[in-house]
């Protein structure tokens, strides 16, 4: 049996540092950001159209079209590792792929912090897409339209990323693995 977990969260709410605590606790990571990154580098498109890509993707190939572009990740992770989290997930339909393609139950851990502790780490965070991509309410506008309201409305878990120490983050994360 394979355990998987997704993890969600609005930008800059803590998913990418769960994921990588959780790497702590032998889970192997695939990072539907990093997916959506390397298929648009493939295809030449640049940073800045990152919700353009997304967008389009979801419009052709329906909610769940990120899914689908990172099966063939997971499938090289899961034929090797039975811990898995992938991170990034914003909607139900990708949860329902997920557990469709892999023939398991994805658990799913919401990741929460406030508008302005996100804003401040996208200032201090600098990625390229933060730079030059949509602006900070319009990308929270188009994640809520992609679903993460809902799934994270529908998480078997939630932490709270808000005014804690790492180590608090990291004793919640071991909490919810453990279980």
């Amino acid at each position: 049996m394979t355990d998987i977990y997704g993890v969600t969260g609005m930008p800059l709410a803590g998913k990418t540092t769960v994921a990588e605590m959780m790497k702590d606790e032998d889970f192997v990571v695939l990072d539907m950001g990093d997916v959506v990154r390397t298929e648009m580098q493939k295809r030449n498109i640049g940073t800045a159209s990152t919700g353009d890509f997304v967008n389009s993707m979801r419009d052709e190939h329906g909610m769940d079209a990120i899914a689908q572009l990172s099966i063939p990740y997971l499938e090289e992770i899961i034929d090797e590792k039975d811990r898995i989290v992938i991170t990034g997930m914003r909607g139900w339909n990708e949860k329902k792929r997920f557990e469709k393609e892999t023939g398991e139950e994805i658990e799913v851990l919401g990741v929460w912090a406030s508008r302005e502790t996100r804003r401040k780490r996208r200032e201090e965070r600098q990625r390229e897409e933060d730079i030059e991509g949509d602006d900070f309410e319009e990308r929270d506008i188009r994640e809520i339209e992609n679903g993460v309201g809902k799934l994270m409305s529908l998480s078997d878990y939630m932490i709270k990323n808000d005014g804690i120490t790492e180590e608090k983050l990291r004793e919640k994360v071991k909490s919810v693995v453990r279980n």
